[in-house]
């Protein structure tokens, strides 16, 4: 039916923005050493990148996001290098309306956003939907539904009962209409810095894509 995985990508993503009216898809999203074949969203909470760095995202959540008022004293980064960049982005936020900071002290004034709400990530394979399986499953640390894409003349051998039990969910792509034999449950994310940091570097490829 296809004669490589790129091809079944091409057919996935074209489905994908018929099917949920979205132009928000972007083709290999890098977390780490892993790559996701497909993210996309239908809608967006904003357009800017808050965190273009990781380190960012981590000292934000880690001493700032939680509370209401911190000393910036308080905030124990070892690496010289990163505690001057991320006192610069705690000033970056200032400028955007998120702090007041007042010498030492940093008082929160409103919450980011995360860009979106509705982060979904898709390995797609031809027919080896163990290998898709494994790899879906490390993007469950950012995406809040996680599925595994195949070949439609494959579907029948894949353990959807065992796709149910991890909540991964399947979609069947042919030469017709995309099908969604199991639909995936949103799931909250543990550690909200990696979630953040990776919808702004789904946002980062949309504007080179020249989407935003």
């Amino acid at each position: 039916m296809f004669s490589s995985e790129k091809t079944l990508v091409d057919k996935l993503i074209a489905d994908l923005q018929e099917k949920f009216d979205t132009q928000y898809i972007v083709r290999e999203l890098r977390s780490g050493n892993n790559i996701a074949d497909v993210v996309y969203t239908t809608d967006l909470n904003r357009n800017n990148i808050v965190f273009d760095e990781y380190f960012n995202a981590y000292y934000y959540f880690k001493d700032v996001y939680y509370k209401k008022t911190v000393d910036i004293k308080e905030i124990e980064i070892s690496n010289v290098s990163v505690g001057r960049r991320f006192h610069k982005f705690l000033h970056d936020l200032e400028e955007q309306g998120y702090l007041e900071i007042n010498g030492n002290c940093i008082t929160s004034i409103k919450r980011i956003d995360i860009a979106t709400k509705n982060f979904i990530a898709v390995e797609a394979k031809l027919y080896n939907w163990k290998a898709g399986l494994e790899q879906a499953l490390r993007y469950k640390q950012y995406a809040n539904k996680v599925y595994v894409a195949i070949s439609a003349e494959y579907i029948d051998k894949v353990d959807k009962e065992l796709l149910k039990k991890l909540n991964i969910g399947l979609m069947s792509v042919s030469q017709g209409k995309l099908k969604i034999p199991i639909k995936a449950k949103k799931e909250k994310k543990e550690k909200p810095e990696i979630q953040y940091y990776m919808a702004d570097r789904f946002l980062k490829q949309l504007q080179l894509a020249g989407v935003l």
